[in-house]
């Protein structure tokens, strides 16, 4: 087996040829399963899906810290205001 890594993430597995019928696996499978998912461009895309699945998780905890510092600074400025409005009087 040439492509280990292939095998394992399923492009050789088993297929029918959409044009002929007839099942196909190996290197044939691999570009008939490239062509069902876009082309040579698929693994890449695949690659890219797979990395903002990985960071989505992340970056929803950063913007919830975010949303809570935002609403801490507005409170801040009301506060600051309030402070300043007594001053004055």
């Amino acid at each position: 087996m040439r492509n280990p890594s292939d095998y394992e993430a399923g492009w050789t597995t088993r297929i029918s040829n959409p044009k002929t019928g007839k099942p196909c696996s190996g290197g044939a499978a691999r570009n008939l399963h490239l062509a069902e998912k876009g082309g040579a461009e698929a693994v890449f895309n695949a690659g890219g899906i797979a990395v903002l699945n990985q960071v989505t998780p992340l970056l929803e905890r950063m913007q919830a810290q975010l949303d809570i510092a935002q609403q801490l600074n507005v409170q801040m400025v009301r506060e600051l205001q309030k402070a300043q409005d007594r001053n004055r009087a």
